[in-house]
């Protein structure tokens, strides 16, 4: 009997039971049937049938333009320019029933949200078109890696099953953990089938823009997980405004996942650049990202109207410059948005509205709340001299300016009557917008809360009837706008360590060895025996497991005579034992 040393030079690694598989593509998120007729579900449906019928109307649209530059008679430029004038009209109404979609957010909301507090407004989940990756994995195993196509037929299916089931994910934390997994196995996918010289198969990624509905498409792994992030971004904000804003809790988790979804805006911001849909710009992340951030802040100025109970004047003086504050994050919102051109003329009009809404509430609020800090604290037994110079020097650093400072009661008292005045302004301005905006008109709570604010404005300047006006004080000044209350509102960047997955084409070996930039031969199966010298062994040193690396060959040794060089590797390495007669 001998012993004879048999190891093949091809790519494949140990095989993987189906029990591992499947936890791979599980993992922690699950899969659960996420296509129940909700109506979140339902109205992402009709997304999708708008998304698709609007494209349609494009391709015809661009026909009918393509007819009228060429030469044809009058009879039939006639009737492309009647086609070319209906296809504007229909695409016209499909953008208006897409922005329809945009700005319904009473579905998002709690049953005791939607009834007593003003909605935030949540990102919607953008549409995508089913994409499978066989026309790009299958090349690659046959020609690159040299392996069996159907060795990896269940990998293949777990990755096209993983993407078609993030296009419809749960609304819950389930769903955000398939998203993150997802963008983890897309990390894989573009090591191992992506060569940065050329692309050898083509797969596009097609995702519909969430704000025009047109459709935009690359073969880039980097525009899919773009689109994903979005997603997951849009996804943390709908979390947050499901949460209940009637407790403590329920708005610090609000405020944590509007950071979360901060986060993701902002590394999406700072890693895709040149992006060929206006949903996922630089200028529409920006937007996204300030009115995360300003929605934050409203949950957070909510929490300590929850939590903050009767104080002296500087708790006073306190939450008008928090509220000040909140007015001025809606203000960079706007800004945000007015700033790009594009984005302003297909932003949702329900959206622009909401955030003017906003901003206008957050100043009348924050003028109501330094005219209570002028006007509530005013005792003529208890105040001393001192005192009520101290109160007027604080309630003066209030404003931004003033054209004197308020040092006697009557000051006090008069700049607080410009408060409530210019409050009541405001809040009549903002009950204006409601009934400007068609959508506005059906949130019956929105009117609700803004009729009852300015009720309470109302009635201060009733109670300061016949105040003595001051000379020199014709008008207040807005208030200074300072986070004093509450903690630091910051963008989370998203941890995908911490989602994390198995690789699905593991059996091909080691990433940074088995990818698509590495260049492989033909494999081939060499055969030696130890009989065939007499003494020196094969003469080959490896290190290593699945694979191995040829580390050294000895020259006229079995190894050198087969050829076996340092550059070689072996995934499946061998002893195999003979008996002869």
């Amino acid at each position: 009997p001998y012993e004879r040393l048999v190891f093949s030079f091809i790519r494949r690694g140990q095989s993987t039971r189906k029990s591992e598989v499947m936890t791979a593509v599980l993992g922690t998120g699950g899969w659960r049937n996420s296509y129940e007729m909700t109506m979140r579900t339902k109205q992402q449906s009709r997304r999708s049938k708008i998304n698709y019928e609007l494209n349609k109307e494009i391709l015809l649209k661009e026909g009918a333009q393509r007819l009228l530059r060429t030469n044809i008679d009058a009879k039939a430029k006639k009737k492309a320019e009647m086609e070319l004038s209906f296809y504007e009209c229909k695409i016209k109404m499909l953008r208006e029933e897409l922005h329809e979609l945009n700005s319904a957010v009473l579905i998002y909301q709690t049953a005791g949200n939607a009834t007593t507090r003003i909605p935030l407004l949540p990102i919607p989940l953008k549409e995508s078109v089913k994409a499978k990756y066989d026309k790009v994995v299958k090349p690659l195993l046959i020609d690159h890696y040299f392996v069996n196509v159907d060795d990896y037929s269940q990998p293949l299916e777990e990755i096209n099953r993983m993407r078609e089931m993030t296009l419809q994910p749960g609304r819950d934390k389930a769903g955000l953990e398939l998203l993150f997994e997802y963008c983890n196995q897309l990390h894989f996918l573009d090591k191992r089938f992506y060569p940065t010289h050329g692309f050898i198969g083509q797969v596009y990624f097609q995702w519909f823009d969430l704000w025009v509905g047109t459709a935009a498409a690359q073969r880039t792994t980097a525009f899919e997980k773009a689109n994903v992030m979005f997603n997951i971004a849009a996804l943390y904000s709908q979390l947050a405004i499901e949460q209940n804003r009637s407790t403590k809790d329920g708005l610090e988790e609000a405020v944590h996942l509007f950071e979360q979804a901060a986060g993701v805006l902002m590394l999406l911001g700072q890693a895709f650049v040149n992006a060929p849909s206006l949903d996922i710009s630089k200028s529409s992340v920006d937007f996204l990202y300030s009115l995360m951030i300003a929605q934050a802040h409203e949950c957070s100025w909510e929490m300590m109207m929850v939590t903050e109970q009767e104080g002296d004047i500087e708790l006073a003086i306190n939450i008008a410059k928090e509220t000040a504050f909140v007015a001025q994050c809606y203000k960079s919102v706007c800004d945000c948005l007015e700033s790009s051109d594009s984005l302003s003329e297909m932003m949702t009009p329900f959206w622009r509205t909401m955030i003017n809404l906003k901003q206008t509430h957050f100043r009348a609020l924050a003028l109501f709340y330094a005219g209570t800090a002028c006007v509530d604290f005013l005792d003529d037994d208890e105040l001393t001299v001192t005192e009520l110079v101290e109160q007027g020097k604080m309630l003066t650093e209030m404003f931004e300016s003033l054209e004197k400072r308020l040092a006697t009661v009557d000051d006090q008292k008069y700049a607080g009557f410009l408060c409530f005045e210019k409050a009541v302004e405001l809040h009549e301005e903002s009950k204006k917008l409601t009934e400007d905006d068609k959508q506005l008109k059906k949130l019956a709570a929105v009117r609700k809360i803004l009729e009852m604010d300015l009720n309470h404005s109302k009635a201060k300047i009733n109670e300061l009837k016949g105040v003595k006006r001051v000379y020199g004080l014709t008008e207040v000044f807005p208030i200074k706008g300072e986070k004093v209350l509450g903690r630091e509102i910051r963008p989370v960047k998203p941890e995908f360590s911490k989602y994390g997955v198995v690789d699905f084409f593991r059996r091909l070996g080691p990433l940074q060895v088995f990818n698509g930039n590495t260049k492989f031969g033909r494999p081939r199966e060499i055969t030696m025996s130890r009989s065939a010298v007499a003494e020196g062994g094969m003469g080959f040193v490896i290190r290593g497991n699945s694979p191995v690396k040829i580390l050294q060959v000895d020259e006229d040794s079995p190894a050198h005579v087969e050829k076996t060089n340092t550059k070689e590797y072996s995934p499946n390495f061998h002893f195999l034992s003979e008996s002869r007669p």
